[in-house]
């Protein structure tokens, strides 16, 4: 493939251990880009054990993960009160921003829109002026930064005369193509319906932010990992890869393949231990079987 795969794994930094278990795919794998949680309480410990395998910051592309999911907000539960529970934990769902895109106008749509934009800027400052992760794209837990009254507040955060230096050139679009899906029947069929329901939600928004992004010279590469979130196993990845890079060769861009390999042991790691949703997704047995789907893999593709 003349450009790049992104062998990606989402959520590092939520423990060092867990940081430590998705560096080990790059060791011993085809991992080279990772997007890094900000709002953790080891970000810096992380960032070491990151620049210890990566020193010149050349082989791991640095990603930051916006996180409005889970954990407590970088700015602050008071400057935030609308994104937040009453123990100042994130607590809103991805389809109550869906929902808040269409309801908020007026004063209240502008008072969110603060709000968003404050923690957006926290996050951004966690990884740039506070611990310089070097990053050069952003993406987003769970794909918030897809619902326009948060991707045109990243954008306009973006614009602003503290983060006009950062080297942002890449932006996540999470929609996988379905062409190269359509030549399997077999792995078209093998979709889990939830991942095509979040598949035709996303989708409203692709050509929308596709426009803004061109418009500033940002690139979204080809992405592979909707339709199988949490299914990239081997066999899934083998079956379907190769007609993924075709198609991503056909367009001359990146693509990019989402993994999520950095499973928790034990529940108190979590940044919100309460959630046995979050439970359920980062002590899932699946995390390993990417894990080694990852270790399997060749980076010269």
């Amino acid at each position: 493939m003349k450009n790049n795969i992104w062998f990606h794994a989402d959520d590092f930094g939520v423990t060092t251990g867990q940081s430590e278990r998705i560096l080990d795919c790059y060791q011993n794998g085809a991992l080279n880009s990772i997007s890094v949680i900000a709002n953790t309480p080891v970000l810096e410990e992380t960032l070491e054990i990151l620049n210890r395998a990566d020193p010149d910051k050349t082989r791991i592309r640095r990603v930051l993960h916006l996180n409005f999911v889970e954990g407590k907000p970088l700015s602050g539960a008071e400057n935030v009160p609308d994104l937040v529970d009453s123990s100042g934990y994130f607590d809103k769902s991805f389809f109550r921003f869906f929902e808040w895109n269409y309801g908020k106008r007026g004063a209240r749509r502008r008072g969110l829109v603060r709000q968003i934009k404050s923690e957006i800027t926290a996050q951004l400052r966690a990884v740039t002026s506070v611990c310089d992760y070097g990053i050069t794209a952003i993406d987003s837990h769970q794909h918030y930064h897809m619902i326009p009254i948060v991707f045109d507040s990243l954008m306009e955060v973006l614009m602003e005369k503290e983060f006009e230096h950062l080297r942002i050139h890449q932006i996540r679009i999470p929609v996988d193509p379905a062409t190269p899906l359509m030549h399997d029947a077999q792995m078209r069929r093998g979709v889990p319906k939830i991942n095509w329901v979040k598949w035709c939600v996303l989708k409203i928004y692709v050509g929308r932010n596709t426009k803004v992004l061109r418009g500033r010279g940002i690139e979204s590469p080809v992405f592979f990992g909707m339709f199988y979130t949490c299914e990239m196993k081997k066999e899934v990845v083998e079956a379907l890869l190769p007609a993924y890079v075709a198609y991503a060769d056909k367009k001359d861009q990146d693509l990019e393949l989402m993994f999520h390999p950095g499973n928790l042991t034990v529940r108190h790691e979590l940044l919100d231990a309460r959630s046995e949703e979050l439970v359920a997704f980062y002590m899932s047995d699946n995390r390993s079987y990417e894990a080694e789907c990852l270790k399997l893999l060749s980076r010269d593709f």
